[in-house]
């Protein structure tokens, strides 16, 4: 029993020595403060709000009447009145027969280009020589990784080649194949008018590939009228069961979202913000205040626009953004740093040489765990970027050697 008494009051012993060992490295680190500085840097913060909206484009749904269809435009692609965005098929064989026409059209393409070339020696020169400059630049589009240059470049080259190596003989009887293959594309044309057609654009815009149902009911016309209920009510309808992708008119699109009231004091339209989108876009984009609608409980309709990277903002839909209504640039100190003078000025005090120096400073901006100040540089008593703050130290004053 004597023994477990003894093991308890050393344990007891032990923690108070911790205890005082604890807050006497308190007081002591409150008396004895050391010097710590942090370097003065140009830094910049907003407010703003982080919300969730609209993308909304001026957009038609693109449909084919046949069951099977094949994009011939990529997303985002830029198009033209008249231009053919897919090939609609009625059927698998309709499909499968212009995968024929596409191979014929190409061998009629290499060797009406290689009938183009003499067979005599001089054509053969310059065969050659077209041949090396020919290959010549597809290396450089393979370097780039510009395939459909490849692509493009592939029938001549294969043209060339075929010329080339072709004899007297041979030659002659180009113009034989050539005849034939035309006869036989006409045959598979003909066919393929009856289960084969092109679906085209009604009107030069943006295409997308993608239909989600928003398409006729995020309009420009529900931009002017939305409210703060009606935004929460927004439902897609099903998209059309022939729809192959949509067309988006003109090179202006919207963002339309919810934001509180008094984020927005100050804003008006025609103003620019920076947004910065939780997708696609990997850096803030300026966008230009188009409509604030009135305050509903406390929050207000905010709609954006932006008339640049439209081929960017073909798939984006229902997405979180940061807008920041005011931005504060200057530089960033520490809260601990600020004091008042004896005049009621406040300020910091920075490390010259061996010194403490008094800087007065004009806060903009309170940051959470530090402040945005001006950065004034019509003075060098004023604070400047690379400073050494004076953040933590003991009965400073403008002139004390604290080194």
């Amino acid at each position: 029993m004597k023994q477990g008494k003894f093991y308890t009051k050393l344990i007891l012993w032990i923690f108070l020595a911790a205890v005082v060992c604890y807050f006497g490295y308190a007081v002591f680190s409150t008396i004895y403060a050391p010097l710590t500085t942090v370097t003065a840097i140009e830094y910049e913060a907003g407010t703003g709000s982080y919300t969730t909206g609209y993308v909304v484009r001026d957009e038609s749904v693109v449909r084919s009447a046949y069951g099977i269809t094949a994009l011939l435009v990529s997303e985002g692609e830029r198009v033209s009145r008249g231009q053919a965005l897919a090939t609609g098929y009625r059927d698998e064989s309709a499909q499968a027969r212009q995968a024929e026409l596409e191979e014929l059209e190409e061998q009629l393409e290499q060797l009406t280009f290689a009938s183009s070339y003499s067979a005599d020696a001089a054509g053969q020169a310059v065969l050659e020589a077209e041949i090396s400059a020919q290959l010549t630049d597809m290396s450089q589009y393979l370097a780039r990784g510009d395939m459909n240059s490849v692509r493009d470049r592939s029938a001549n080259i294969k043209g060339l080649v075929i010329r080339r190596m072709s004899t007297e003989a041979e030659n002659a009887a180009l113009d034989q194949q050539i005849a034939a293959l035309q006869t036989e594309i006409a045959a598979l044309q003909a066919d393929a008018s009856y289960d084969t057609t092109l679906v085209a654009a009604s009107k030069s815009g943006t295409f997308s590939g993608t239909v989600d149902g928003y398409e006729t009911v995020l309009t420009l016309d529900f931009l002017n009228t939305v409210t703060v209920s009606s935004l929460a009510g927004v439902q897609p309808i099903d998209p059309p069961e022939d729809a192959v992708g949509r067309l988006i008119a003109g090179s202006t699109w919207y963002y339309v979202t919810v934001v509180p009231a008094d984020q927005t004091a100050g804003v008006e339209s025609g103003d620019q913000v920076p947004v910065t989108f939780a997708s696609q876009f990997y850096e803030s984009i300026p966008m230009t205040v188009e409509r604030l609608g009135e305050e509903q409980q406390g929050e207000r309709i905010i709609v954006l626009s932006c008339d640049k990277y439209m081929q960017d903002a073909t798939l984006l839909r229902q997405q979180s953004a940061d807008i920041v209504f005011t931005s504060y640039a200057g530089l960033r100190v520490p809260k601990e740093a600020i004091r008042v003078d004896e005049d009621g000025q406040v300020g910091v005090y920075i490390l010259e040489g061996s010194n403490a120096s008094w800087k007065s400073v004009n806060i903009l901006h309170d940051n959470g765990e530090t402040y945005v100040v001006e950065l004034d540089q019509s003075s060098v008593n004023n604070l400047w970027p690379g400073d050494e703050i004076i953040v933590t130290g003991r009965d400073l004053y403008d002139g004390k050697v604290v080194r």
